[in-house]
């Protein structure tokens, strides 16, 4: 599978779970004007839609996110160690 595909699979899955989260609450729905509940159920598909084509910026954006607090863990395991190394004498 290439990266376009996952990401075009995921939106997929975002879109069927908001269609289907529309549809449960039209069914479950008090009865009333039926056409509310569908505009919101389009308003939820159209906005999962728009989220899936973020996918890969997201992901990128997490991943920078990782590395920077990995950089930061790192930094301290090292001085800490260092430390230890050295009898506390480091400044």
């Amino acid at each position: 599978m290439t990266r376009a595909t996952k990401s075009q699979i995921a939106g997929g899955a975002l879109v069927a779970a908001a269609a289907l989260i529309g549809f449960v609450g039209v069914v479950v729905g008090d009865g009333g004007n039926p056409v509310e509940p569908a505009v919101d159920a389009l308003n939820t598909a159209e906005a999962a839609a728009v989220l899936a084509g973020q996918v890969p910026s997201l992901a990128a954006g997490g991943a920078l996110i990782g590395l920077g607090v990995g950089a930061v863990i790192a930094s301290g395991a090292t001085y800490w160690y260092q430390n230890k190394q050295i009898g506390g004498r480091l400044e």
